[in-house]
């Protein structure tokens, strides 16, 4: 969504933006050379934020400069630190957890993923045949804007517990600055408490006690593991939106991935990303002070959860609903909803 050259306004909610269509992954490789072009980079630096189809992870050249992993290039690139994983459960689909609601905070540029963790080489090797070594990288930084990130998205949605899973009795050293970034700005959030709570003590009780925990912020395997272990929990992952934010730039990305025995069969559920870009207009509402963008974020849900409502579920829902057709379902609950009001 590039910042200039503001285009037609939308009809319906008066949004002004401009969409620009990029290459990325075997596509670009083939048509442009690289995994991620120069030219589509310098796309991304002129926009606000995007909007970013399935990629592979560990699919791809390992010799690529995005050493293979394109969204991990980008989330570290443009230090879009902050991963926000909303779940909710859909009671249409019969969840295990029908009134789950929880947000999972993961930090996003460094930890255990070794395509991102140094700055020259893969962060994980083999020493010998039978050895291999994975490092987990976290930096005082990062942990600081990460902290501050999570206790501004508690403040802004009157949230008054922010729980911080952890495994400091195993990783003390790296687990401690973590905390730490948290409890240095205690005293900046008043309103707010903070909960330690061990990781594994999270994963075992949070689907008997999920009604404790609404924002729960952690590290980047951590918070990749939890946030998928929710969604199964809601209803699946075809509906687990995402977004990778930073300081300056936001991105748009479904939770899950690109199912390649699929691909071209019409069969794909567009949901998770018609959310996840709803997130990405709420992102950027404070930065443009735009109403149009909570208008459109809003209906973009509501079209979401009227074509579900009513029925129409994708193959990965039970359904027999094709990709096109649930599109058509949304749009329609758009309007729908649209006149209503």
């Amino acid at each position: 969504m590039p910042r200039s050259r503001c285009c037609r306004p939308s009809e319906r909610t008066g949004l002004k933006l401009r969409l620009t269509h990029c290459l990325v992954g075997w596509k670009a490789k083939e048509q442009e050379g690289a995994l991620l072009s120069e030219a589509t980079e310098q796309t991304l630096r002129a926009s606000d934020g995007w909007i970013m189809g399935p990629t592979f992870a560990g699919e791809y050249p390992a010799d690529d400069h995005t050493k293979g992993h394109p969204s991990g290039y980008l989330r570290r690139t443009f230090k879009l630190f902050a991963n926000v994983r909303p779940v909710r459960a859909w009671p249409q689909l019969d969840p295990l957890v029908p009134d789950l609601d929880v947000t999972i905070l993961r930090e996003n540029t460094e930890g255990f993923y070794p395509d991102r963790n140094l700055a020259w080489g893969y962060g994980e090797f083999k020493p010998t045949d039978d050895v291999a070594v994975s490092l987990r990288i976290i930096t005082g930084v990062a942990c600081d804007r990460f902290a501050r990130f999570s206790l501004d998205y508690a403040a802004a949605r009157g949230e008054s517990l922010l729980h911080i899973a952890h495994k400091r009795t195993a990783l003390p050293q790296t687990e401690a600055l973590f905390i730490g970034a948290f409890e240095k700005l205690k005293s900046e959030y008043p309103t707010i408490a903070l909960n330690l709570l061990r990781v594994d003590t999270f994963s075992s009780s949070f689907p008997r006690r999920h009604k404790e925990y609404r924002l729960v912020a952690t590290t980047n395997l951590f918070g990749d593991i939890l946030s998928d272990q929710a969604s199964g929990l809601a209803g699946g992952v075809g509906l687990a939106p995402s977004l990778n934010a930073g300081s300056d730039h936001a991105m748009a990305q479904a939770v899950h991935g690109t199912a390649p025995d699929i691909a071209g069969k019409g069969l794909a559920n567009p949901a998770a990303l018609i959310l996840s870009t709803a997130q990405l207009l709420d992102w950027l509402y404070p930065r443009t002070h735009e109403p149009a963008c909570r208008t459109t974020a809003q209906q973009l849900r509501d079209g979401v959860a009227g074509a579900i409502g009513g029925g129409m579920h994708t193959a990965d829902l039970g359904g027999g609903a094709t990709t096109s057709t649930f599109t058509k379902a949304v749009i329609a609950a758009m309007r729908k909803a649209d006149i209503a009001a």
